[in-house]
């Protein structure tokens, strides 16, 4: 990992500045689009939105990375996620922020799963994982300073935090221009030679079931995230600086477990035992945030679904690129998309469930994260086996990215 710092850098930079502009809107979203004539369902519906455009694009940009370079394609995601940004802060009506979110969507869905593909290219077995966490870490960092910041920016002005979050992400742009490398050593060499795309065959797909854990858990995050600030709200009155203050203590939560003990515990236990505890975690903790009788327990159960949630991201994506055949950039492609499908569902079944109680999102979360322990713990076992095989291939293909690199 120390030999391959610069991109490390580079792309942890990228990534906390992009989720700090992620974070610092969480408060404010919610409260804008109440002020703005919407609901709930509307607030469930506009969430869902983005991720509707991600669920489509993912892939695509995922191939074109695999066909051109990371690096390009990284830059039109940040670029594009700034402008887009930048642009919510002009809005006056609920449907030019639907429309404006959908934009979004479209092209700064290339971000995130290009950034994991450039780990992909360059690290191997558990440094891998190690680097899945490095990006959780910046991603939960900037999740600590977004919220808020947000929660500050906007408790006066809507429309503040939005062009802080924009300008930062264009004021990276010329950062990771200079600085970041291309990690294909031939651009188009991995791309997969079947037909592209997400289609009825996926479901045959050796790692499908790796797919649907990634639809699992973005699903009851995102009926959580839909649903949580007016909860809070109705539970113990919180606006948008509390909100940004409870965000910001979860993202130190995810920067001490992605940043410093992935990496060990991934050694320690593997990936697929990792997940099984997350699953677990997650689904507690969604139970004990209907219990929570006041404000500092409100907190630790949050700290619990999280602590669940945060050991989910870097280990499935770490055993889809271990486990895939053909362009890693498409598979994580994929996973990215169907995690954007559970996101499209998940705030739209939470904000029509929220109208009838406020409990019903967090049950049914709870109920569907133990389930999938029972039903698909036995088939993600099965990707641990012969991975030292697969481990002394891929720290082949990293060492010779690495030499031209160097080069």
């Amino acid at each position: 990992m120390s030999k391959n710092l610069k991109p490390i850098v580079v792309l942890f930079v990228t990534l906390f500045l992009v989720m700090v502009g992620f974070g610092i809107v969480i408060p404010i979203f919610p409260f804008l689009i109440i002020d703005l004539g919407g609901g709930p369902t509307a607030l469930g519906f506009f969430m869902a939105s983005y991720s509707v455009m991600q669920f489509i694009f993912a892939p695509f940009w995922g191939r074109l990375s695999d066909r051109i370079g990371r690096r390009p394609v990284l830059l039109i995601g940040l670029g594009g996620y700034g402008i887009t940004f930048i642009l919510f802060g002009f809005v006056s009506e609920l449907w030019m922020m639907f429309g404006i979110r959908i934009l979004s969507g479209i092209i700064s869905s290339a971000t995130l799963p290009t950034a994991m593909a450039y780990i992909a290219d360059t690290t191997a077995g558990a440094e891998r994982s190690k680097g899945m966490g490095i990006l959780g870490a910046a991603m939960g960092l900037g999740m600590i300073v977004g919220p808020a910041l947000g929660g500050w920016l906007g408790q006066d002005n809507f429309a503040l935090p939005f062009w802080v979050a924009g300008g930062l992400a264009v004021l990276n742009l010329p950062f990771a221009m200079y600085f970041l490398p291309e990690s294909l050593r031939e651009p188009g060499h991995n791309t997969s030679s079947g037909r592209a795309g997400l289609n009825l065959a996926v479901v045959k797909n050796p790692l499908f079931i790796l797919f649907l854990l990634g639809f699992i858990m973005n699903f009851t995050m995102s009926m959580f995230e839909g649903t949580f600030a007016l909860f809070a709200a109705d539970r113990v009155g919180f606006g948008p600086r509390e909100l940004g203050i409870l965000f910001a203590v979860l993202g130190v939560v995810g920067v001490i477990i992605q940043g410093g003990l992935i990496g060990r515990l991934v050694k320690k236990f593997g990936d697929v035992k990792l997940i099984r505890a997350g699953l677990l975690i997650a689904a507690a903790g969604m139970l004990l945030i209907l219990m929570a009788p006041d404000v500092i327990m409100l907190f630790i159960t949050t700290a619990i679904f999280n602590i669940g949630t945060t050991l989910l991201g870097p280990t499935s994506s770490s055993l889809v690129s271990k486990n895939t055949s053909g362009g890693q950039g498409e598979a994580l492609g994929i996973m990215q998309s169907f995690g954007s499908f559970g996101r499209i569902f998940g705030p739209m079944a939470g904000g029509a469930l929220y109208d009838l109680h406020i409990n019903v999102p967090y049950s049914l979360g709870a109920a569907i994260l133990l389930l999938m322990v029972l039903l698909a713990g036995s088939k993600i076992a099965g990707f641990d086996v012969n991975q030292d095989e697969v481990i002394t291939n891929e720290e082949t293909r990293v060492k010779e990215a690495k030499d031209d690199q160097r080069g």
